[in-house]
């Protein structure tokens, strides 16, 4: 009898963890952003490294958003909150919850999101008529927001590069900038560096604007060494790289009086244009 029971304990106990493992896996990335970071972190190695107007910045960055989390974050923040999209692909809200749990915006997803469809849908099949838009989900939410498709991938076009600096110059003194993509790494990182950039050079150097936004959580944008199992190309990494170096000297320039649009700078410049091929990967 007590073997019995010992192997109904263990046979139990199997199917318990089994079903907490598998729920886990279907719904960690929907309710627990490991990638959010603020500009007011604690940076622990700071030695040799410039700090300043980070504090002021008033940032953060993160993956998709889901708002009733972004507010328990950012509870401690009095200024009011505007949110930059920085997603390319088609995108919204079900139920509250990013399209992108469902991987609405992808043609062969991965088996675990035909199952959060089917949980959260009754269907494994996309339903656009259910994806309320982000615009509509933030402003209910009281946030302000803008959708910008910055790249990282890619070079973003100028007209967008134009537009994000409109936008980030635009808003009010006390404001916090929440900036966000899909998984909150590459794009993200692309918006937070700039927009440290616009406020902070040339007071402080772009190695160490880009050192203290990789210490944070960000991709480190100078480094163009392509990772094992990684999803970026050489060519990819070189000109994100060439991109955000030419952006700082375009802020430089136009904090001395010099062009105010980088469209029009990026004309003037006699160094070769980057890529702009899309390469056919997650972004």
């Amino acid at each position: 009898m007590k073997q019995f029971f010992k192997l109904r304990n263990i046979f139990i106990t199997g199917v318990l963890s089994a079903i907490i493992g598998l729920g886990f896996f279907l719904f960690y990335e929907a309710y627990f952003n490991s990638n959010f970071r603020t500009t007011n972190d604690e940076i622990v190695f700071t030695q040799g490294l410039d700090l300043r107007g980070l504090q002021e910045l008033k940032a953060s960055g993160g993956t998709s958003v889901r708002f009733s989390d972004l507010k328990r974050k950012l509870s401690h923040i009095n200024d009011p909150v505007f949110i930059i999209d920085g997603i390319d692909e088609f995108h919204g809200y079900i139920h509250e919850i990013p399209s992108t749990f469902f991987a609405y915006q992808k043609l062969n997803p991965h088996w675990k999101y035909y199952v959060r469809r089917w949980i959260y849908t009754g269907s494994i099949e996309v339903h656009p008529e259910l994806v309320v838009p982000e615009a509509i989900e933030a402003q209910k939410h009281g946030f302000s927001y803008a959708h910008l498709k910055v790249g990282s991938k890619f070079i973003s076009s100028d007209e967008t590069i134009d537009n994000l600096v409109k936008v980030l110059e635009s808003l009010p003194v006390n404001t916090w900038v929440h900036f966000h993509c899909h998984y909150g790494k590459g794009r993200t990182s692309m918006m937070l560096v700039m927009y440290d950039i616009m406020k902070n050079a040339p007071l402080v150097s772009i190695e160490n604007i880009i050192k203290r936004q990789h210490l944070l959580g960000s991709e480190d944008l100078l480094n163009t060494d392509v990772r094992k199992g990684g999803s970026y190309t050489k060519q990819q990494l070189e000109d994100r790289k060439m991109f955000i170096t030419q952006f700082y000297d375009f802020i430089c320039q136009r904090k001395a009086g010099g062009i105010q649009e980088w469209s029009t700078w990026r004309r003037q410049q006699t160094t070769p244009t980057v890529s702009t091929t899309l390469l056919h990967s997650k972004p």
